[in-house]
């Protein structure tokens, strides 16, 4: 089974139930589609769980890449406690620096985009979907995706990696793939408002609010086979 799900952030226990509630097995395969770092208690203890795991992909989201920044000098520790990175900063810290080099790879290495196709549809995965100033367009007036993804983070990957765009495009405009994002909770989509998958015929979103439990926020699967819903 093809499994996906988005925005645990460092809430490992719950991960490691979901596993559990959908029988994952060496068979499956999981896509998370970005932010395991931050705000949960063990952050980095789920980073590396994840990424010795040959059949879970991780999808770069804008968390993972706040601490790719830190690594490499760019942002300092007070920037990325403000957005949440308080307890993956200090356990990053800790690391000796031979560790630090080696994740700092990991993190760049990280895809922004994994393209799937299941049946006759072909699924476009990344943590914020698009962003509205970088919008390329076919022929025939549908949005080519992976184009259009592909400039905006050319031109500023952090930009595209924090935007919400996608949730804001006028309806009329069509997308030559269906999209999957995580990063804003559905809690706040308007209109939706749940702690619950957001579909519409041209993206999903799996960010059900697992750090915000306290608002009634859980962590979502999606099985992209047969297109059951788990929550936990």
């Amino acid at each position: 089974m093809i499994y996906l799900t988005s925005d645990i952030h460092g809430d490992f226990r719950t991960f490691q139930r979901l596993l559990r509630t959908i029988r994952f097995s060496d068979q499956d395969h999981m896509y998370i589609l970005g932010d395991v770092m931050d705000k949960g208690k063990e952050p980095l203890r789920l980073l590396t769980a994840i990424l010795q795991k040959k059949n879970m992909t991780l999808i770069k989201g804008n968390h993972e890449y706040l601490c790719e920044r830190y690594l490499s000098g760019i942002i300092n520790g007070s920037m990325w406690d403000a957005c949440g990175g308080t307890r993956s900063r200090q356990q990053v810290d800790v690391l000796t620096d031979m560790e630090k080099k080696k994740l700092l790879k990991q993190l760049q290495q990280l895809p922004v985009y994994i393209e799937i196709q299941q049946g006759e549809v072909c699924y476009f995965l990344t943590h914020s979907g698009l962003h509205a100033d970088f919008m390329i367009f076919h022929e025939d007036g549908t949005v080519d995706i992976r184009a259009s993804v592909q400039a905006a983070v050319a031109d500023d990957q952090e930009r595209y990696l924090f935007s919400n765009d996608i949730h804001y495009i006028p309806a009329g405009i069509r997308f030559d793939k269906r999209v999957i994002v995580g990063h804003y909770p559905t809690l706040f989509l308007p209109d939706w408002e749940r702690a619950r998958i957001y579909r519409n015929p041209r993206y999903i979103d799996l960010d059900t609010g697992n750090e915000r439990r306290e608002q009634g926020g859980k962590l979502a699967c999606l099985n992209l086979e047969d297109k059951k819903e788990i929550y936990v």
